[in-house]
């Protein structure tokens, strides 16, 4: 279940314009959704989190935004590039690692959030096992992933504007070939993922409570759980 190396790989070589293109895919909303998704666990401004598949660091950059108290904001990641460009964005605790294994302590963390990472797992099941682990009871997990459209013809239509359409015109406005690598890699990744359902069984399946799958808009969804307080 570890970070498969051609992956990591690929996101190496497309560190440094991952943010522009992130921006440029999402319309500029980017920095909104992950504003929300911090300021929608509701936690105390001393709260431990840790984002897995953490990137470029921004969501762990908006955990210490606004959770200002906390001794704790960890951003994990398997990319030694993406590291590299969290730790200069201003991440205060960057460190490698993934689902497989997530380098924090057991029932430490009073959240996890992850953006695009959790499709990545071969075993969803020993994944929430991990985030059961270093989560404490009561601690709230939020996973951001896209989801395609099931229905064939709105599929052809999003893989064409992906690797075919997208893929040239961000590698221009991006001023690299390996941008339009990873928008092709993009499409084969969430084409591929798990129906929400069966990420939402499995997360009940792994012990967690309130858990639930919200659409938040275009491609974009989240599940949602939280750890039972024994």
């Amino acid at each position: 279940m570890g970070a498969d190396p051609s992956v990591t790989r690929l996101y190496d070589r497309a560190a440094g314009r991952y943010d522009l293109l992130n921006n440029l895919i999402s319309f500029g909303t980017s920095n909104w959704y992950r504003r929300r998704t911090i300021l929608s666990l509701e936690l105390p401004s001393d709260a431990s989190l840790v984002d897995v598949g953490s990137g470029t660091g921004v969501l762990a950059l908006a955990a210490q935004r606004f959770l200002p108290d906390s001794s704790q904001i960890i951003a994990v990641d398997p990319s030694p590039e993406m590291r590299a460009m969290a730790s200069r964005a201003g991440v205060r605790d960057v460190r490698a690692g993934s689902f497989s294994l997530i380098p924090v302590e057991d029932s430490s963390m009073d959240a996890m959030v992850s953006g695009y990472a959790i499709r990545y797992v071969e075993h969803l099941s020993e994944a929430f096992a991990e985030a059961r682990r270093v989560l404490r009871p009561g601690g709230r997990l939020v996973l951001l992933e896209m989801m395609v459209p099931r229905s064939p013809v709105p599929r052809r239509v999003l893989k064409f504007l992906i690797c075919g359409l997208g893929s040239r015109v961000f590698s221009l406005a991006c001023g690299s070939r390996a941008t339009g690598e990873l928008m092709r890699h993009f499409w084969d990744s969430i084409s591929s993922f798990q129906s929400p359902d069966l990420v939402v069984e499995s997360l009940k399946d792994s012990g967690f409570l309130d858990v639930e799958y919200r659409y938040v808009g275009g491609l974009l969804g989240e599940f949602r759980a939280r750890v039972p307080v024994e």
